[in-house]
């Protein structure tokens, strides 16, 4: 693409493309909050390259990239997810989409809300979510299995419990769900086309 030729280091060209086509294809992000996360990433590994690339520079080559490679369609996938997870909630069940980049930051996530919601005088019982690496697996042909954690908050129910709930709400929606019944184990739906795309005002 034209654009490389205005940065130096060729491995970040091509980092920096792979993670614009990930966040288009994930489909929750608008173009300014790519913008951001993509001024991050160059200021924090290659800030050398700041002065080569600028501000206008980015927000050209995300537009650009959006228009090649942001999913179409009616997102009829993600919506009966989103329905799933939108029944988790009314159930006290926690349910993030793309919560954190790794298991670890995707619970600190759940955790916060459940905070949050304790606070207002709800009291969770569990929490479910995929993270931005369990959709890479996805996004990038690695995988047919969208992989979701979970977890319980109280003795009663527990992890298992909550997991079976998941996977009920799954099957009921028409998903194909693997689960070995263990809380060590992630819940999957098989052979998931992801189709969402971002929308104005999300």
């Amino acid at each position: 693409m034209e654009w490389k030729h205005k940065i130096k280091d060729e491995c970040f060209a091509d980092e920096l493309e792979e993670m614009i086509i990930d966040y288009i294809k994930a489909g929750f992000w608008s173009n300014d909050k790519i913008l951001m996360e993509c001024e991050q990433y160059m200021e924090d590994y290659y800030a050398d390259e700041c002065d080569n690339i600028t501000r206008k520079d980015l927000l050209e080559i995300i537009e650009t990239l959006r228009k090649e490679f942001s999913n179409m369609g009616n997102q009829e996938n993600f919506l009966k997810l989103k329905s799933v997870f939108d029944s988790l909630m009314k159930q006290g069940i926690v349910a993030l989409h793309y919560a954190g980049y790794t298991q670890s930051d995707g619970f600190d996530d759940c955790n916060e809300i459940a905070a949050g919601l304790h606070e207002k005088g709800d009291k969770p019982i569990g929490c479910c979510f995929y993270t931005e690496q369990d959709l890479g697996h996805i996004l990038h042909d690695e995988s047919a299995l969208l992989y979701f954690s979970f977890g319980n908050y109280f003795e009663k129910p527990t992890a298992e419990e909550i997991g079976q709930v998941i996977v009920d709400e799954l099957k009921e929606a028409g998903f194909c769900v693997q689960w070995d019944g263990t809380a060590k184990t992630k819940i999957a739906i098989k052979n998931f086309k992801w189709d969402k795309h971002y929308t104005e005002g999300e």
